[in-house]
């Protein structure tokens, strides 16, 4: 009987499980395990209260049953009591040290709420028992995401759905991984399979949809959508999505409608705000479109959302107008002191706009930009003094985050004042704190089997550590209609270059085939692009053999320690001083192969030089870029970072970063880098 339950179960037939489980527990009534199938079975069926009962009266024959318990915790769960679900797993597992599935499930709760320590711990127990099973391969694949192994938590994803085909979890969280690493094909299929699966979250038509629209198929996004407001009819997501996604078909007054839906169930909803004044605009003018904003902002004052929007419609004079009138009606908001400081900041009012922060924080502690514009301007003092200010500034902190925003900042006053082990450890504290989306370090790769196209043209990449932007902002002035840099923007191509990448064997890797297809889909001559790399390694040269390429190198030891203050432009979190390290070396290393071995294609420019020497550095890239003009005179808006690292910085933190630099310094020997 517990077969004819179980195939029913897995193939989602609720009735036929609910009906042979019945039978089971008419013929057996004295079994507990027979009221724990006919729990999941009523549980399938979304009979909760029934379920419930059918664990009551199981466990009145075995009290300490641990397959009831356990489901008794799936049902807490379900009705989003997580302390009493991690109670009945607790026991659970107390009862039976081999119950799987409270194993995996307190793994997963670990994994919730950020306790990762104590998810790897449940995880090892767990895989004593059954090391692939589904939803153990599903936390295993979280736990590699956070060390940032994204090939093996692919690995993982994959061999959890190889395993359960029909476990709509497993589906989506593949699919998801997918969406993540713009694997637009995968990821719709995926996808897909778990909307088509009962149990799946409706959440997932979200997910589709956005797949959908990533790959330009807007109609089968909008139907994508439908679905969704059909799967969750109050969903403000899904109604919102369906909203936006009819301005985007053209059915304005259809949109509007949705928009106006949305905005009675969540009136400081920021985006449909932002839609709505362009639908009035486009249905009824400008002045129609600010009289409703208007409007709105009368019957609610402080909805920042709202004004926020009314602020971004006129010049700088204008600003000042809303600022004041916003001020006046919403006296007490903060938020609008924090517009006002952020205003005076930009006019180069500095003190006012110190002022206004401190006015805003005051009024409401939790503003974030407030306080990053006291952090700004505590840098602009001098070293001792801007030390203390940033002591105060972290001292005042009413949250995890703003702790955490500011101590980047921290570090560099320490910095400054010459506490570089101190220095050291905030910045370390930044990266590992886990505030930030972790974006998945690439694994450097370098075999592959390329084919005979090599693709063509110039590919442009520096390693974390050096400023890519002002060199970008070179590049597409001098060369616009040349210069690629979608890469590093949310919107990009799916070719298998970007910043997620997958081993070289996997279905979605690379090709040159796959690069050159979006380009001449637009009309670009390939041969004549500049195509910004947010990662490269010997996989790549090898597998656009027919491109050059233009490096953006550093002193190793400058990179290590400017990617740990500052981040880098490519977005991958810093992973630790020995793993930056070790990175690093692998990376710079197979550079190195390659530059020996193809001299011809492979050129290298020193990224300090931008600073050092800006008309020779120009030049250089003119050169090495194929240009026929060295990059006009720009001036690079100035980027908001804590602290200026310039060529040996890395000099200072000789003893507390000894042992990675110990790593690096033979590769900085090898690219003329003095050794000391």
């Amino acid at each position: 009987m517990l077969h004819d339950v179980m195939t029913a179960l897995r193939a989602g037939d609720a009735t036929a499980a609910l009906a042979a489980a019945e039978r089971w527990v008419a013929a057996e009534p004295a079994n507990p395990e027979a009221f724990e199938w006919l729990a999941q079975a009523h549980g399938a069926a979304g009979d909760t209260a029934a379920a419930a009962a059918a664990i009551d009266r199981g466990l009145a024959l075995a009290p300490g049953h641990a397959g009831l318990i356990t489901t008794r915790a799936f049902l807490h769960l379900q009705g989003g009591d997580l302390e009493a679900s991690t109670a009945d797993f607790r026991a659970a597992v107390a009862e039976d040290p081999n119950q799987l599935p409270a194993y995996v499930a307190l793994a997963h709760l670990a994994l919730g709420r950020g306790d990762r320590a104590e998810a790897e711990r449940l995880v090892a127990l767990a895989k004593r028992i059954d090391d692939e099973h589904p939803r153990l391969l599903l936390a295993e694949a979280q736990l590699a995401e956070l060390s940032g192994d994204g090939q093996r938590a692919l690995a993982l994803l994959s061999a959890a759905v190889q395993r359960a085909p029909r476990d709509p979890l497993a589906q989506a969280a593949l699919g998801l991984a997918y969406l993540q690493r713009n694997h637009l094909a995968f990821a719709e299929q995926a996808l897909r399979n778990a909307l088509a699966l009962s149990g799946a979250a409706p959440n997932l038509h979200g997910a589709l949809v956005a797949c959908l629209e990533a790959q330009g198929r807007l109609p089968e996004a909008f139907e994508a959508a439908i679905a969704w407001v059909e799967a969750a009819p109050a969903s403000v997501a899904a109604r919102w999505t369906h909203a936006r996604l009819c301005a985007a078909a053209g059915r304005l007054e259809e949109a509007s409608a949705g928009v106006e839906a949305v905005l009675a169930e969540a009136p400081e909803h920021g985006p449909a705000l932002a839609l709505e004044l362009q639908l009035n605009h486009h249905l009824g003018g400008p002045e129609a479109a600010v009289a409703r904003l208007q409007a709105r902002l009368a019957e609610r004052p402080g909805l920042t959302q709202g004004w926020r929007l009314l602020l971004g419609l006129g010049d700088l004079a204008q600003a000042e107008a809303t600022i004041a009138a916003w001020r006046a009606a919403a006296p007490a908001s903060g938020d609008a002191l924090e517009a006002e400081a952020t205003l005076r900041e930009h006019q180069g009012e500095l003190a006012a706009a110190e002022t206004a922060a401190r006015e805003a924080l005051a009024l409401e502690p939790r503003l974030m930009e407030a306080r990053r514009i006291l952090a700004r301007a505590a840098a602009r003092q001098p070293a001792e003094a801007a030390m203390a200010a940033t002591q105060a500034l972290l001292d005042g902190v009413v949250s995890p985050g703003q702790r955490h925003a500011l101590l980047p900042w921290y570090g560099a006053a320490l910095h400054r004042v010459g506490r570089v082990a101190e220095a050291a450890a905030a910045w370390q504290q930044f990266w590992a704190e886990g505030f930030l989306p972790r974006l998945p370090q690439p694994v450097p790769a370098s075999a592959a089997r390329p084919a005979a196209d090599g693709g063509a043209g110039c590919l442009l990449w520096g390693p974390p550590g050096l400023r890519l932007e002002p060199i970008h902002t070179l590049l597409a002035a001098a060369a616009p209609e040349r210069v690629l840099l979608d890469r590093f923007a949310d919107t990009r191509r799916d070719d298998g270059f970007n910043r997620l990448r997958v081993a070289p064997d996997h279905a979605a890797a690379g090709t040159a085939a796959r690069w050159r297809a979006p380009l001449e889909a637009n009309g670009l001559d390939p041969a004549a692009m500049i195509d910004g790399l947010p990662h490269w390694d010997g996989w790549t040269h090898a597998t656009l053999h027919g491109t050059r390429l233009v490096a953006l190198l550093r002193d190793p030891r400058d990179l290590l320690l400017t990617w740990l203050a500052e981040g880098s432009a490519s977005g991958y979190p810093f992973p630790g001083v020995e793993a930056a390290a070790a990175w690093l070396s692998a990376v710079l290393g197979q550079y190195l192969e390659a530059e020996a071995a193809d001299p011809a294609r492979v050129f290298r420019l020193d990224a300090d030089g931008l600073a050092s020497d800006p008309a020779g550095f120009g030049e250089a890239l003119a050169a090495a870029c194929g240009l026929p003009a060295p990059p006009p005179a720009v001036v690079p808006a100035p980027v908001a970072v804590p602290v200026e690292l310039p060529a040996g910085s890395w000099r200072a933190y000789a003893g507390v970063l000894a042992p990675a630099f110990a790593t690096l310094s033979p590769l900085a020997v090898r690219l003329g880098y003095p050794a000391e």
